[in-house]
Order: C-alpha cells, then sequence, then structure tokens
C-alpha cells in the first residue's frame, strides 16, 4: 500500500479535480465514507451520542459531511466550531447543509456549555486541523485537545490527529490522542512511522472515489505491505527437493566477549528455513557456542590475541565462502585490524549475497566505498548508531528523518538497507522506494535482536529470495513474532530465545 505525503495528497487532488471531480464531491464522498467507518465501528454498541469538533478548513468540512451522514442515520450530533467560520468555499456550503437540518451547532469555548458538551459525548469526530497543519499548537488549540483528550468518549480524528504532522514521525504531546483515525484517501507517514503511529490508534483508510490513473501519476516514495502481500515472496516447497535446495547459511562472527551472538543469528537461519546453516567463530570461543548448537556445523578459526578471528584464518573462510548461498558477516564479532580485514576479505571474496550486521557495519564505516566494487548483493542492517557512523551525521540528525538519511545512504552507495528501529525502513540503490515497516514492538529493543533477524535475512536469500525483498520479508517475520512474543509473555520479557521459538509458527502463514 503506498504511502502519501501532504504534497502527494494535493497533487493527486488536482489531478482528480482536473479529470471532472470536484472538489466539493471530493469532500462529500470523503465525510460520506468515513460517517459509514464510524458507523460500522459503533453498530454493534449503545454509543449515539456524538460531539463533532470541527476546524475551519477542508478537514471541518469533511466533519460537516459526518454530521449530516450521521444525523440521517439517528445518530444525537453536536458539531462544535472549534475555530470560527470556515475559510473555503467547499466547507461553507457543507455548513449550511446541516444547518438548514437544524443540527445542533455551538462555539468552543471554555464555559459550562462547552465542558457539558464533552461530558455527554460518547464518540469525538476530531476534525480540527487534517495534513496542512504546520508549526506549533497555540493556546486555544491545546485547550481544546487537552479536552478531548481527558474525556471519556471514544475519539476518531479524520485523517490525522489535529496537531500531528503528516509528513513525519514526530510526536507532538499536545495533539490529539486518538483511539482510531480515518486516513482519507491514503495512508500519510503519520500513520504508519513511530512514534507518531502511537497517537493514531488504529488506522482504517477511506478511499473517496479517485480513479487510479490519478494515484499512478504520483511519485510517491513510501510504501507498506500486509502479510498477503508478504507471503507472494515465497514458494511452494518441491516434494522431491532436498537439504541443497535450500541453500547454505554462513555465520562468521562471534569473539571471546561476545560468543553467543553468531549463535542467534545461525539458529534464526535455520528456523527460518535455510538447508545448511554453518558458523565460523574463533576457536577461544568454541566451548561457549558448541554445547547449544545441535543444528549447525561449526567451523573453529584461529584466534588472535584479543580472541577474535584471525586474518590468518582467511584461506580456510575462502573455501567457506565458496561453499555457501548467503554471507552472515560482523555479530558479536569486534573490531580490531583483524576483523577489518575479514570483513574486507569476505566481501572481495564473496559471489553470493552478503549481509553485514552489527560489528561487521563498524568493521567497514570508515571505508564503506568498498561496498560499492562487491561482486554480490550486500545487505546492511544498522541501528541508528551505526547508522550515524555510516553517514558521518549524529543520531539525532538520523533519528530527526529516517527516511532521508536512508535514502541518502542507498543513492550513493550500492546496498539494500535496513534501518533498525520503530517502524523499520529498508531500502535499496535500485528503488527509490522505501518499505515502512508495520510489525514488531519496543519488547525487541534488547540484545541479540538484531542477530535473529541477521539470520532471517540469510536464510531468505539463500532460499534464492531477491535481496531487497528478502529484507522486506524478514524485517515483516522478525516483527511479527516479537509482536507473538510479547501477546503470549510480555513486552519486558521480549527476548531472541523466545522470538527464535516463535519463528516456525509465524512462518507456516507463508508456507
Amino acid at each position: 500500500m503506498r504511502i502519501l505525503t501532504s504534497e502527494n495528497i494535493k497533487e493527486v487532488e488536482h489531478l482528480a479535480h482536473d479529470s471532472g471531480i470536484s472538489y466539493l464531491q471530493m469532500m462529500e464522498n470523503a465525510g460520506s465514507y468515513c460517517a459509514r467507518i464510524i458507523r460500522k465501528t459503533f453498530e454493534n454498541t449503545n454509543k449515539r451520542k456524538v460531539l463533532i469538533v470541527c476546524g475551519k478548513g477542508k478537514n471541518g468540512g469533511d466533519g460537516f459531511v459526518i454530521a449530516r451522514k450521521l444525523c440521517e442515520d439517528g445518530y444525537n450530533i453536536v458539531v462544535m466550531m472549534a475555530m470560527g467560520l470556515p475559510s473555503d468555499s467547499e466547507s461553507s456550503e457543507m455548513l449550511s447543509r446541516i444547518r438548514a437540518m437544524g443540527v445542533n451547532i455551538m462555539y468552543f469555548d471554555e464555559s459550562d456549555a462547552t465542558d457539558k458538551a464533552f461530558d455527554s459525548a460518547q464518540i469525538i469526530v476530531d476534525c480540527v486541523f487534517g495534513i496542512g497543519f504546520k508549526g506549533e499548537i497555540d493556546s486555544h488549540s491545546a485547550v481544546l485537545f487537552q479536552k478531548i483528550n481527558s474525556s471519556s468518549a471514544t475519539v476518531i480524528s479524520i485523517d490525522i490527529p489535529s496537531g500531528m504532522y503528516a509528513d513525519c514521525g514526530a510526536c507532538n504531546e499536545s495533539a490529539v490522542c486518538a483511539d482510531m483515525t480515518v486516513a482519507v484517501m491514503a495512508l500519510k507517514p503519520v500513520h504508519v512511522l513511530k512514534p507518531s503511529k502511537e497517537m493514531c490508534g488504529k488506522v482504517a483508510v477511506a478511499p473517496i472515489g479517485i480513479p487510479d490513473s490519478c494515484f499512478e501519476k504520483v511519485n510517491s516514495a513510501l510504501f507498506t505491505l500486509s502479510s498477503n502481500d508478504i507471503k507472494s515472496f515465497f514458494t511452494r516447497r518441491s516434494a522431491d527437493s532436498h537439504k541443497g535446495t535450500y541453500g547454505t547459511v554462513l555465520v562468521i562472527g562471534g569473539s571471546y566477549e561476545m560468543p553467543n551472538a553468531p549463535y542467534f543469528a545461525a539458529q534464526a537461519a535455520v528456523n527460518s528455513g535455510a538447508g545448511i546453516v554453518k558458523i565460523a567463530f574463533p576457536d577461544i570461543a568454541y566451548n561457549a557456542i558448541a554445547p547449544k548448537t545441535y543444528e549447525q556445523i561449526l567451523v573453529p578459526l584461529k584466534s588472535n590475541n584479543n580472541g577474535r578471528i584471525s586474518i590468518d584464518s582467511a584461506k580456510r573462510l575462502e573455501k567457506e565462502i565458496s561453499e555457501c548461498s548467503a554471507v552472515v558477516i560482523g555479530c558479536g564479532m569486534g573490531v580490531d585490524e583483524d576483523t577489518k580485514a575479514i570483513v574486507k576479505f569476505t566481501l572481495e571474496n564473496s559471489k553470493v549475497p552478503v549481509i553485514i550486521d552489527a560489528d561487521g557495519i563498524n568493521c567497514v564505516a570508515d571505508r564503506i566505498d568498498i561496498i560499492d566494487s562487491t561482486q554480490t548483493a550486500v545487505i546492511l542492517t544498522p541501528h541508528p548508531g551505526e547508522m550515524s557512523r555510516l553517514c558521518g551525521k549524529t543520531v539525532k540528525e538520523i533519528q530527526a528523518d529516517r527516511v532521508k538519511a536512508l535514502q541518502y545512504f542507498t543513492r550513493r552507495h550500492k546496498a539494500v538497507l535496513a534501518l533498525k528501529g520503530s517502524s523499520t525502513l529498508v531500502g535499496s540503490n535500485e528503488y527509490d522506494d522505501v518499505y515502512v515497516n508495520s510489525t514488531g514492538n519496543p519488547g525487541m529493543a534488547t540484545g541479540g535482536s538484531g542477530d535473529v533477524l541477521a539470520g532471517i535475512i540469510a536464510s531468505f536469500a539463500a532460499q534464492g529470495i531477491e535481496p531487497f525483498k528478502c529484507a522486506v520479508a524478514a524485517v515483516y517475520i522478525h516483527g511479527t513474532a516479537g509482536d507473538t512474543v510479547t501477546e503470549k509473555y510480555s513486552m519486558m520479557g521480549n527476548t531472541p530465545s523466545l522470538i527464535l521459538k516463535e519463528l516456525p509458527s509465524v512462518l507456516k502463514k507463508y508456507e
């Protein structure tokens, strides 16, 4: 599903108008469909007292249409004018129609009548500000939004919660916090990026009768996918297949300090369908790794004085790399001259997809151009701190506009990049499109979770899924497994081991 910015929406509306759909008709369609969603949401309840809070722009005009439609269905409607009379002709026309029906209309102030309206409402429909809101929330709006947020009514925002910013994930804490948001025409970045997504509550999309041809002419960069979309990336397994059919994953990593990181990646590759999984690690970590690896082949390598993989192991690695279908490198491997050389050697010699995670990223951050001359696909999985080293920007700058940061990198380097964090993003130098992930939760912010993701990506790559798609699918499924853990146990008790445990049952949906 495409995610449109406020400028994209204006362009679509302009194209629709040129095709013969008037702005008044678009408003009528938008309000009518929003009213339909509201009716369906509350059809099995006794909630019929609705307070519709309208601004003076077109978002308020949608609210007047909603008021008319719900009034026709027998709802008890009060329309509250939050900012005075409408400023555009379409909204003024819609206001005149509800006046003619005798709908109860009042103006927002700090009187007892206002308080009574909020206290008696069972449903509040927020139509104050739409996608055009910029800047700061003024004191008048802040009082209004506080009354909406403190009400016991169910709050439904139309298009976006008032006071939020349509085009980013920034969270304005003084804005309306909705129980549900009805996105008019299409999803916007605010609906899918965190933390802003949390302010939207449940999100439904209201189509308004605009032809697909108008959307196809607009260059929108962001998209999200459903579980069914992800399922289309996978093919059914053949009855005469064998372990070689599903590829060999080689995980290179580990150290004396962090022996378990490559185990998480390797076990994730096993649990997500790879035919054969090997772990190449410094032999000093053998006693820590060997007892728990029942399903992997162990490739112990010479350790250096730091307890990390020595460059003297390059010849053995060359053989292993030549026999595998995908490589994961970096999990727990540490950073020194030997590990930097190992990462460089792997990139120079691999002819299969290489997934670079954790210390693998740190090993190449100061010479990242090396990935542009590889013989194969490279997939990077940085968290914001690692991304800051890759881009030469601060973490604050990265987090301020994660989409921009990702595109800055992928437009300069030959790689697929999964920028981890809230609403993980996936982009590629081959496409301008950026995937915004909708799964996962804060419980997954724990050591080892990223190693699991790297292993899933490698498994899908070894099974033959195209690099960008395997990163997208892995991010979605990893997040789904994390959501399953949180639902079954708790957010605080979410661990990489439990995510690994849930992976097979999650993957059943994609067979």
